[in-house]
C-alpha cells in the first residue's frame, strides 16, 4: 500500500478557504515543526517524558491541520509509547518521524508554489 505524505483533498479545501493567508499558514507549520522537532530530541536525552508527550501531540495535531495524516500517525505513534510507559519502543531520534517531514515539507514547498 503507497503512503499518501499529504491529503490533498484537504489542502485544496485549506487553500481555498485561507486564500491568501495560505502561504503563510504553511511557511508557519514547517519552521514551527522544525523547532519541535529538535526540542523533542532534547526531552528525549533529557528524559523528560512528559514533555516529550506534550510537544509530540502538538506536532501531531498540527500535522492534521495540514493533511499531514501520515506524519500524523507516525507521531501517535511514538505518543502512545511514552503515555504507556514503553520508553524502549520509542526512537529517541525520531528517524521516521524526520525522514516524514522533510517528505511532507517538500510537498507542502511544492504545493505552495503552484
Amino acid at each position: 500500500m503507497a503512503i499518501t505524505h499529504i491529503n490533498d483533498a484537504y489542502l485544496d479545501d485549506l487553500a481555498n478557504v485561507l486564500e491568501e493567508e495560505f502561504p503563510a499558514i504553511i511557511e508557519s507549520f514547517i519552521n514551527s515543526s522544525s523547532k519541535i522537532l529538535d526540542s523533542i530530541s532534547a526531552s528525549l536525552l533529557s528524559q523528560d517524558i512528559e514533555s516529550f508527550t506534550l510537544k509530540i501531540h502538538s506536532l501531531k495535531g498540527s500535522c492534521r491541520n495540514v493533511g499531514a495524516d501520515h506524519l500524523a500517525e507516525l507521531c501517535m505513534k511514538e505518543e502512545t509509547f511514552a503515555k504507556n510507559g514503553q520508553v524502549n519502543k520509542m526512537d529517541p531520534a525520531l528517524c521516521d518521524v524526520r525522514q516524514e517531514f522533510e517528505i511532507v515539507k517538500k510537498c507542502l514547498q511544492d504545493y505552495k508554489v503552484n
